[in-house]
């Protein structure tokens, strides 16, 4: 796995070959069709191989549970490597077929947790029952991945709540914190 970043690192996704792998990493040809069946399984093992792993966020609150798996999507996206080898991943995934196919099956598993989170908030009445879950979580996502991988520039964990407010208060969620006053605890005991 190393040997095939370090070599998308230096040439992009277009200087991976088998053979270019097999003499970086010193193993021969046939134990790397053996184990991955095909340049584009080799490099995608590759690439999947910098991913943390999945982060399943159940706070019972919307807000902190995107706020854990955007936290996750940043620490992801801020490593050096990621930062090297994931855009030539997703241009060299437009042109072959089936690094295209993988890297699809990759985007719905990183999905799949803001989808959870989101029908869970909408469960909850976070959200409202007729919001678009595809939308929300496009729209949560795409800042992060847009500044690291299009603009190129750095992300961080305070880039975090202020994108999850955002998504929160677009889709009609109230951001607020829930407390009560005094005299409607006093209230509540009473009952």
């Amino acid at each position: 796995m190393q040997a095939t970043l370090e070599v998308i690192a230096e040439q992009g996704v277009t200087g991976v070959s088998v053979d270019t792998v097999a003499t970086r990493s010193g193993a021969s040809k046939a134990t790397i069709y053996r184990h991955w069946g095909s340049r584009a399984r080799l490099i995608h093992a590759a690439i999947s191989s910098l991913q943390p792993p999945p982060v399943e966020a159940d706070t019972g609150s919307l807000r902190a549970d995107l706020a854990a798996l955007l936290t996750s999507l940043v620490e992801y996206f801020a490593s050096p490597m990621v930062a090297r080898v994931f855009p030539s991943f997703l241009e060299a995934a437009v042109r072959d077929p089936e690094l295209g196919a993988l890297r699809q099956q990759t985007l719905r598993m990183g999905r799949a947790s803001f989808e959870r989170v989101v029908r869970a908030g909408i469960a909850r009445g976070e959200l409202r029952d007729d919001v678009d879950v595809r939308l929300v979580v496009d729209i949560a996502r795409s800042p992060i991945i847009y500044r690291r991988v299009v603009a190129r520039t750095p992300v961080s964990a305070s880039d975090v709540i202020p994108i999850v407010d955002a998504v929160l208060a677009a889709f009609g969620a109230d951001t607020r914190p829930v407390v009560a006053s005094t005299s409607e605890r006093g209230a509540r005991r009473d009952r």
